[in-house]
């Protein structure tokens, strides 16, 4: 676009999202998580709006829904139970509106109108992959944070499915499991955590993302 004779031609995806078709183990899954981060580390500043396609799975283009969970586009599946691309999209609203430049492909950091820095990094691999937990230091310099506060999403944090499992992985839940469901993909609170020596470490599992807050 820049080097076109339309250079301020506006950039929007208006359909973003990791798949064209129904796969289960991409837009069900926490794989959207790392996918999310990283789409936005790659596509800021270069385009001028991203709409996620869709908000729900419950849309006309495919009929009726027929199952709870079938690799939908949406953000929430149907009876309301938000899978975990929502939840990656609610703690990744906590990134402030200042990008600092990192040197990674794994993290994007931060910096809110207050000064505060938040930072996103996350573990991806291939969807389906089962891959390996990956330990993280970050190592701080130019800051008297103390103290951290972490946010998760990942295969036990605001994914419903391992209750999902548990209760059978039915066609058409009950109302009771409808529930457990809902309350299974619900974020905990965040994880507070200490700043030691201008070091602080934690652990993501295959398809985890976190949003550490530096306090």
């Amino acid at each position: 676009l820049k080097s076109s004779p339309m250079p301020n031609l506006p950039l929007i995806w208006s359909e973003f999202n990791a798949s064209y078709k129904n796969e289960p183990d991409v837009t069900d899954a926490t794989y959207m998580g790392p996918w999310l981060a990283d789409t936005i580390r790659q596509c800021d500043g270069l385009v001028d709006s991203m709409s996620y396609w869709s908000f729900s799975d419950v849309f006309e283009e495919q009929g009726v829904v027929k199952t709870p969970f079938y690799g939908g586009y949406g953000l929430i599946a149907e009876d309301d139970i938000p899978k975990p691309a929502f939840n990656a999209f609610k703690i990744l609203h906590q990134l402030g509106e200042e990008r600092i430049q990192l040197d990674s492909d794994s993290a994007l950091l931060t910096r809110r109108k207050d000064g505060t820095l938040v930072l996103a990094v996350w573990n991806y691999a291939p969807p389906g992959d089962s891959g390996s937990p990956k330990q993280i230091t970050l190592q701080l310099k130019g800051t008297n944070a103390k103290h951290v506060l972490v946010s998760r999403v990942d295969g036990t944090h605001g994914d419903f499915h391992p209750t999902y499992e548990k209760v059978g992985s039915p066609r058409y839940p009950t109302q009771k499991q409808i529930h457990e469901l809902q309350q299974a993909a619900d974020l905990p609170a965040p994880e507070a955590g200490r700043v030691e020596n201008g070091m602080f470490t934690l652990e993501l599992p295959t398809h985890g993302l976190a949003v550490i807050e530096l306090k």
